[in-house]
């Protein structure tokens, strides 16, 4: 039920957005996590494949790559890259985070690639109506942070939900 991601796509996940609230108001089904303390964020679900534990001493670095992609692990007989969302994002990440030992990986393919967006908690699947996404003001949050988004919802708590663009995750690691 996952798609594969097209990272030579000239068109943005906002850009997909906007294109799916013209067509319809159809509700979509979102993963919601958290990045570090406070960001409380969300992942379009048809884009995953799966969630899972991650030991970080499990993690195989690997040299001269990009300084978000922690490196690889086993995951089902294949070597899966681990990418640091909060590290990438500008925040310090588990690179700079010694005390944590494992962490929850979101797995998604890029072409025959498998990557798991290392993350502090899965959260419950959402749904929201794409009419209702917001676009990431200038103020809102760091320019590093607003390259990832791809807008934001507003939930029952009156809470943001912002939406990452996983087109602009998969360009900056590349």
């Amino acid at each position: 039920m996952s798609k594969i991601i097209d990272r030579a796509s000239p068109s943005s996940s906002s850009q997909q957005l906007l294109a799916r609230q013209s067509e319809s108001d159809a509700q979509e089904r979102f993963l919601g996590f958290t990045i570090g303390d406070d960001l409380n964020a969300l992942i379009p679900l048809i884009d995953l494949q799966a969630t899972i534990k991650i030991l970080l001493s499990e993690i195989l670095p690997v040299p001269q790559m990009h300084e978000s992609l922690l490196g690889i692990i086993n995951y089902g007989g294949k070597a899966t890259w681990v990418l640091d969302l909060a590290h990438l994002m500008g925040g310090n990440g588990y690179l700079k985070t010694p005390e944590l030992t494992t962490g929850m990986g979101m797995l998604f393919q890029i072409h025959n690639e498998t990557v798991a967006m290392l993350i502090d908690r899965v959260g419950t699947i959402e749904t929201y109506n794409f009419q209702q996404c917001l676009p990431i003001g200038e103020t809102m949050f760091t320019e590093q942070m607003r390259l990832f988004l791809a807008g934001y919802f507003i939930d029952e708590k009156q809470q943001s939900r912002v939406v990452i663009d996983l087109q602009q995750v998969i360009r900056a690691i590349i």
